[in-house]
């Protein structure tokens, strides 16, 4: 089958079905600014099919791998761990102002959490989260410079953040 033939299917399906696709897709995400790249995804995917003339129900196949880009979607951003922006709470904490003897204690107890949670990690984990969020460096970057593979400094990466969040969270849990 030609590439023309399986653009003209796919742009007939995407301009009869590509509205009620994104309300599709936007009703089942949380963050609905998502919806587009995931139809993209959709039509990229149908451009992919060899034999779309064998399709019975055009629109009832687009539904059904719109229902699998979901599925994967949703499975990618659960296994996302959660992340803390410390270049945010290091923002945060020098903008406080050293006039408030209140304010600049809870800076120094924050600081000291945090430094205290940092102490916690391997120094690899640690270095690597200093590395990328205060140094700029990329995944592969931060890779090269610790002589580890890129999903190893990835790894590290999440657990440093990991950590970080659950140290925070718990210091948050203490105060209450």
């Amino acid at each position: 089958m030609s590439k023309d033939v399986r653009q003209n299917f796919v742009s007939n399906l995407a301009s009869r079905y590509g509205d009620r696709l994104r309300r599709f897709l936007s009703q089942r995400l949380r963050n609905v600014s998502d919806a587009s790249d995931l139809a993209q995804e959709v039509f990229l995917r149908l451009m992919r099919v060899e034999h779309h003339e064998t399709i019975r129900s055009p629109e009832a196949y687009l539904f059904t791998v719109a229902s699998h880009v979901l599925h994967q979607h949703t499975l990618r951003q659960s296994m996302t761990p959660a992340t803390v922006d410390i270049s945010e709470l290091f923002a945060e904490l020098q903008l406080t102002s050293n006039d408030d003897p209140a304010a600049c204690a809870d800076v120094a107890q924050r600081i000291e959490q945090l430094e205290s949670s940092l102490k916690q990690l391997p120094p690899k984990v640690s270095t690597t989260l200093m590395l990328h969020r205060f140094a700029g460096f990329s995944i592969e970057e931060i890779g090269q410079q610790l002589g580890v593979s890129r999903s190893a400094a990835k790894k590290y990466l999440a657990r440093a953040l990991t950590h970080c969040r659950q140290a925070e969270e718990s210091a948050t849990y203490k105060d209450v």
